[in-house]
């Protein structure tokens, strides 16, 4: 029996060559526990190194963006873009550091315009150059931002049975 399709570990491993033909610097290149090739760079190299990777890497495909708040760090929020390539059926991850402000991708990217709002909305990630940057899930009016790790837990009581005899609803 003949398979067309390439196993997961030949798509990292393709990727990856060329990724390290890309990327000089070694040390920024991992390959965590789910396979993805990932690249670290500063945030003044980050639009630099979109424009690799969606062109002579060929991962043309924006797929995601997300943040991490790593609290005790000086950077403290790590964003996660990634991407993948149709042709090369191979995912590349690429993350940078900040400590509040990125540069805004939406002029390369125009797909990742919800997604940076939703970090600004709740992380407080100011993205310069964004053409609409305002809240997108939480009223207007709302403080705060909730994903971020000094956020009072259970700020806001969810609605179950057994809260509404605790708070006093029912």
């Amino acid at each position: 029996m003949t398979s067309t399709s390439t196993s997961t570990s030949t798509w990292t491993s393709t990727a990856l060559d060329a990724v390290r033909v890309v990327f000089a610097d070694e040390d920024a290149i991992v390959v965590p526990a789910d396979g993805i090739p990932t690249v670290r760079v500063a945030l003044p190299e980050l639009m630099g190194a979109i424009e690799s990777i969606r062109g002579p890497l060929g991962h043309a495909r924006f797929v995601d963006l997300t943040a991490v708040d790593l609290l005790a760090h000086e950077d403290r929020f790590e964003l996660v873009y990634l991407f993948y390539s149709l042709e090369q059926r191979s995912w590349l991850r690429l993350k940078t550091r900040t400590d509040r402000f990125a540069p805004s991708i939406t002029s390369v990217v125009p797909g990742a315009n919800w997604y940076e709002r939703e970090l600004f909305d709740l992380f407080g990630i100011h993205f310069q150059g964004h053409p609409d940057l305002r809240r997108i899930m939480l009223p207007d009016d709302w403080r705060g931002h909730p994903l971020r790790r000094t956020e009072p837990l259970g700020a806001e009581p969810v609605d179950f049975t057994v809260t509404r005899q605790v708070y006093g609803s029912d």
